[in-house]
C-alpha cells in the first residue's frame, strides 16, 4: 500500500496519460453506474420512490451517503481548480446546503401529508442520486477519450483548464473515493518498471 500511495502522490504531478486498463477500470465503473441509473428510472421513477417502505432500504442509503461524498470532492476539485485557498469549506458548504434542503423538505412533507417520506424528500433524494450518478458516469467516460488520470472529479477542472490553455492536475488523494488514481500509479509503475528492464529497445528499434 506504501508504494501505491507513493505512485498516486507521481500522478498528481504528472501528465501522462491513462493507459489501457485504467481506461478499462473507468469503463466497467461506467457500465456499473449506468446500471445504477436504469434502476432508478426503470422501477417506477420518483413516482415509485415515494413509497415509504423506500427508505427502509439499505442500498438506499449507502447509495445517497456515496454520492453525498462524490458531490463532496466534486466540489473540492472545482474550488481547487478556481484557486480557492480553502477547498475544504466549499466541500462543506455543499454538505450543509444538501442537509438543510433535506431537513426542509422533510417538514414540508410532515406538515403537509404527515409523513417524512414523501414528496417533497423522496423527490430531492431521487434527482440528487440521478443527477450525480449521471455526472460520474459522462465524467468516466470522458476520461476515457482524453486519458485523464487520476479522480473522475478531475475531468471538469482539467476541461476547463484546456479551455483556458493552462495545465491542471489529475486529483487524488482523500478526495478520491473510487481510487482510480491507485490503479493509474500501479499501471504508470508497470510501465516505468518494464521500460527500466528493457533499456536498449528503443536504440536497436532506431538501427
Amino acid at each position: 500500500m506504501t508504494d501505491l500511495a507513493a505512485g498516486a502522490r507521481r500522478m498528481t504531478t504528472g501528465t501522462r496519460s491513462t493507459g489501457p486498463i485504467g481506461r478499462f477500470a473507468r469503463l466497467a465503473l461506467a457500465v456499473a453506474l449506468s446500471a445504477s441509473v436504469f434502476s432508478l428510472v426503470d422501477q417506477g421513477g420518483v413516482v415509485a420512490f415515494r413509497n415509504p417502505s423506500v427508505p427502509t432500504e439499505v442500498m438506499v442509503w449507502i447509495l445517497t451517503v456515496a454520492m453525498v461524498a462524490s458531490l463532496a470532492a466534486l466540489v473540492g476539485a472545482l474550488a481547487a481548480a478556481a484557486g480557492s485557498s480553502s477547498p475544504r469549506r466549499w466541500q462543506l458548504g455543499a454538505v450543509g446546503l444538501f442537509v438543510a434542503t433535506g431537513a426542509a423538505a422533510a417538514l414540508i412533507g410532515w406538515t403537509t401529508s404527515g409523513g417524512v417520506w414523501g414528496f417533497p424528500l423522496a423527490d430531492l433524494v431521487w434527482w440528487f442520486d440521478l443527477l450525480m450518478l449521471l455526472q460520474i458516469t459522462v465524467a468516466l467516460l470522458i476520461a476515457i477519450v482524453l486519458g485523464t488520470p487520476g479522480c473522475e472529479v478531475g475531468v471538469w477542472p482539467t476541461l476547463a483548464a484546456r479551455t483556458r490553455g493552462t495545465a491542471s492536475e489529475p486529483g487524488a488523494g482523500l478526495a478520491c473515493i473510487v481510487g482510480l488514481h491507485f490503479v493509474d500509479a500501479w499501471e504508470a509503475d508497470m510501465r516505468q518498471a518494464n521500460a527500466e528492464g528493457n533499456p536498449g529497445r528503443d536504440s536497436q528499434s532506431d538501427q
